[in-house]
């Protein structure tokens, strides 16, 4: 079994999901266990993958045996000792040069590195993942296989007046993360002129575009932003999820720096889409930063 543990919002979910999924397949290992131990501890987040329908042999993991509590014990001792606390680019480093090692006992260890495969971890069928996993490269591979897999469970919001216009229009996903983005040193990126040169040239090259401008903070945005294009602002009392399935619903995506907005874009199948997202991800130079698709268009944050 693969077991990852979750934690963070949806779109971080995701990710860790399919890495786990991409490892599974890429080993030949039978299942995928679900760590609920972090995200079950987070006042402000809840666990949302079960809305998908995921790997049919998907579980969560609720009694870990003695080799996983060895893995996660030596995570947890490695990562205080060598990584944790440092600068990103430090504990970045310290990660790919502590790989081999974590690869050894069957472990990914990736909360400030981009994964690399370790021949290592091809010698277990029990292997334990901690990171982040945004990585596009990754992934693009076993996307047909990850559209299956994160099909919605039923769910009114299919029936949404909303949605229905989404499908009906050539519709433009404009997501604008706000909330704990607001002067975080590290992801308070993407100014209101980004998503303004954003929409311009998205009037310029697409024919009747509708732009559906998602956020968490959409009463703040319709007394601030000044739009150069009319917006349908998509209220009401969704969840995550529910938002997310009228965000990959629509056929064109503006992005802001945000998981949520990539797990849209990816899961979005118009054959014609075109996906804007911001030239800096993050304020942090030194970041290492995996989820930029080539086909993407990229435009100044400022």
């Amino acid at each position: 079994m693969i077991i990852v543990k979750i934690k963070g919002g949806l779109g971080n979910q995701m990710f860790q999901y399919a890495m786990a999924r991409r490892f599974q397949i890429s080993y030949g290992i039978d299942r995928i266990g679900l760590d609920l131990t972090v995200i079950g501890k987070d006042q402000l987040r809840d666990f949302g993958l079960h809305h998908f329908a995921l790997f049919d042999k998907v579980e969560v993991v609720k009694n870990k045996n003695n080799k996983v509590k060895m893995q996660e014990d030596l995570t947890r001792r490695l990562v205080s000792y060598f990584i944790g606390g440092r600068q990103e680019g430090t504990a970045g480093k310290r990660e790919d040069l502590l790989a081999a090692l974590f690869a050894l006992f069957g472990v990914i260890q990736r909360d400030h590195s981009l994964v690399k495969d370790k021949f290592l971890l091809r010698l277990h069928k029990n292997i334990y993942m901690n990171g982040w996993f945004q990585e596009a490269e990754m992934l693009q591979p076993i996307r047909n296989i990850l559209l299956e897999d994160f099909r919605w469970r039923p769910t009114d919001i299919s029936n949404d007046s909303v949605c229905r216009q989404i499908l009906s229009t050539n519709a433009v996903c404009v997501h604008i993360r706000r909330g704990d983005y607001i002067n975080n040193p590290i992801f308070d990126v993407c100014a209101d002129s980004y998503y303004y040169q954003a929409m311009k040239y998205m009037k310029e090259i697409l024919a009747d575009p509708v732009f559906y401008v998602f956020s968490d903070a959409v009463d703040e945005l319709e007394k601030t932003m000044d739009f150069p294009c009319p917006v349908v602002y998509v209220k009401g009392s969704h969840q995550d999820y529910e938002d997310l399935y009228l965000m990959k619903n629509c056929r064109h995506f503006i992005m802001s720096n945000s998981t949520y907005s990539w797990w849209a874009q990816f899961l979005g199948q118009a054959e014609d889409k075109v996906v804007i997202a911001p030239k800096k991800w993050c304020l942090t130079e030194d970041m290492s930063v995996g989820v930029y698709m080539k086909d993407w268009i990229l435009m100044d944050v400022s």
